[in-house]
């Protein structure tokens, strides 16, 4: 692969000979923003271009779609937020794992650019290689669910969803509490990329990289040794704003990306079959690292 690539949109990252982006502090930019957001092209139940209409009619400013592990929705996603004047960033969400799971974020992504595609197979095979192996215990304890495990793009929240419509459970919640979260019955590890493989694949392509939902990182002490070690290889962000976080989550998290200097994102984590009433204002020091 090769080094340094730039996106085909026009949302890049603002790079300083590997500084990352600027660090003064400004004013917030004024831009209501969702930066956290999935579709059908991994586990969420909108299409790319209902998600973009589902943030114009909330009066979004600007829009990520973030699909875990794929970026096949973008170009449907960027048609359709030009139609209706919705700023656009083309996201991924990558699963990775060191001691549990952990997401990260990259924005301004270079989705139609054939080397960082083939890269991200590599990636799907490990997700698709996980889905079977959920399928088999699945279905070793009864359950038989019409879904093809095998495909792009599926995730639990999926095999969840499809459980509740199988009435295998009463909702998706329980669906991950008794089969397919950490401590379900049908649940398996994967091979995943390291949060550093991670976070050094999307700066090698030009991207911006943030740790997704920090809290629970924050809540078992590991965070800071988590920042701390991804910043020297370029992470540009943290999640501080999310549905989840407290006053006192975030009064955490801004300290903490205050010390690493990092920026602030936020977003949803939307799925489409959920009510997302969140929207943060965008920072005019983020804006800038987006291109907006």
């Amino acid at each position: 692969m090769r080094p340094d690539k730039r996106g085909t949109h026009s949302f890049k990252a603002d790079m300083h000979h590997g500084e990352g982006p600027r660090r003064n502090i400004l004013p917030n930019s004024g831009l209501k923003a969702d930066l956290h957001t999935h579709t059908t092209a991994s586990d969420g139940s909108m299409s790319p271009s209902k998600v973009v209409e589902w943030g114009a009619k909330a009066k979004l400013d600007v829009l990520a779609i973030t699909d875990h592990d794929t970026v096949s929705g973008l170009s449907e996603g960027v048609k359709r937020a030009n139609e209706l004047g919705v700023k656009f960033v083309p996201g991924i969400e990558l699963s990775t794992f060191a001691i549990c799971e952990i997401h990260i974020l990259g924005y301004n992504v270079p989705y139609e650019d054939k080397d960082f595609l083939a890269a991200l197979e590599d990636v799907q095979g490990m997700r698709i290689e996980r889905n079977i192996h959920i399928g088999e215990k699945l279905k070793q304890n009864g359950i038989n669910l019409d879904i093809d495990f095998s495909a792009r793009g599926l995730g639990r929240m999926n095999m969840a969803r499809a459980m509740v419509s199988a009435h295998y459970a009463r909702d998706v919640q329980e669906a991950f509490d008794k089969w397919l979260g950490t401590s379900g019955k049908a649940y398996c590890e994967a091979k995943r990329l390291s949060p550093i493989e991670a976070v050094k694949l999307i700066k090698q392509y030009g991207g911006f990289a943030s740790i997704a939902h920090p809290k629970k990182y924050l809540l078992d002490g590991r965070l800071d040794m988590l920042v701390e070690g991804l910043k020297r290889f370029g992470l540009d962000g943290l999640e501080v704003n999310y549905p989840s976080h407290s006053d006192k989550d975030r009064a955490e998290l801004v300290s903490l990306a205050r010390k690493y200097r990092l920026l602030e994102t936020g977003g949803s984590d939307f799925h489409g079959d959920e009510d997302k009433d969140f929207i943060f204002t965008l920072s005019e020091s983020t804006r800038r690292a987006l291109h907006i």
